[in-house]
Formats: structure tokens, sequence, C-alpha cells
């Protein structure tokens, strides 16, 4: 086995972590919890709002965005790190290593806008009462953890590409 090749297995065992947590993070149903006026407590998931034990779909535009931009930046997590396991292994075109830092960093800032957005869409919404406390529950937390994680994977894969690249140049005769 290669070097370059046991360089694609440590990025495919941190990119599935990212992958794991960042499944569970848009699945799961608490998101964050916002207790208005000491006695109402509603929560909220990527799409659904929780009161007194009822469930009722969010239509507002603004979490439209920011449900566009987890769901698109966690996709383009996914196939960033699908890309760039398959360079480090199998290809050894210096242009196209430097592709899956790029695809995986555009994933991960779309992730972290869409998060911004999301907590600016929640404290912007018109309720009777002022907000008293928010929150962050895990699944949002989650969501961080996988754009910390997109965030090594970029750098990890950046110097995995340079490192193959001096490699290669290293063996080339030029006299």
């Amino acid at each position: 086995m290669h070097y370059y090749q046991k360089f694609a297995i440590i990025g495919f065992i941190l990119g599935l972590i990212a992958i794991i947590l960042g499944i569970a993070g848009l699945t799961t149903s608490a998101w964050i919890s916002v207790t208005y006026d000491s006695s109402y407590l509603i929560a909220y998931d990527l799409f659904h709002e929780y009161k007194n034990g009822t469930i009722e779909q969010i239509d507002d535009q603004s979490f439209r965005i920011s449900q566009c931009l987890e769901i698109t930046g966690y996709t383009v997590l996914v196939i960033g790190i699908v890309l760039g396991v398959f360079c480090t292994g199998f290809i050894d075109k210096r242009s196209i290593h430097f592709i899956a830092p790029i695809i995986i960093i555009i994933g991960t800032l779309l992730i972290l806008i869409g998060i911004i957005f999301y907590i600016k869409s929640i404290v912007e919404m018109d309720h009777k009462y002022p907000i008293e406390r928010m929150n962050f529950c895990y699944s949002i937390i989650l969501m961080m953890t996988t754009s910390i994680i997109g965030c090594i994977l970029t750098v990890y894969f950046s110097f995995t590409s340079g490192y193959i690249h001096r490699h290669i140049l290293s063996t080339v005769n030029i006299y």
C-alpha cells in the first residue's frame, strides 16, 4: 500500500465522521429551544416548530433560505469528501487534487451561513413575548461540529495534495 493510499484512508475516516454527524444533525428534531416570558417554550428543528406538544410546519421564507443552505452545504461537503478520498487514493494529476479542498470549504461555509441565517430567522420572528432565553440543542451543535471537521478536512486534503506533488516532483529528473 502506497503512502498516498494511507492518506486517502485517513481522509475517509475523518470524512465518515463528518458525514455521520451531519446526517444526525439534519434529521434530529432539537435545533434551538426558545423561552418566551419564562413560561412559553418553543423548540425548533430545521423544518418544524414544536409548541406545547404540537408540531407545526415552518413556512417562513427566511427559514427556507437556511434550509436550502444547510442541505446544499451538507451535500457539497459529502461530494467534496468523496472526491478528496478518490483523488488522493487514485489520481496523480496535480490540478485535480486541489479541487477537493475547494469543494469541501464551499460546503462548510454554506453550512455555517445556513446556521447563521437560521438563528437570525428565529430571533427576528414575530412573537407576542420577548425572548428570555435561547438554547442551542444537540442538532445544531452536531452541524457546527460537522462544519469544523469540514474545515479540518480542507486543511488535511490541501496538505496531502501538496505532499503528494512534492514527492512526485522529487522523482522527476529534469537533467
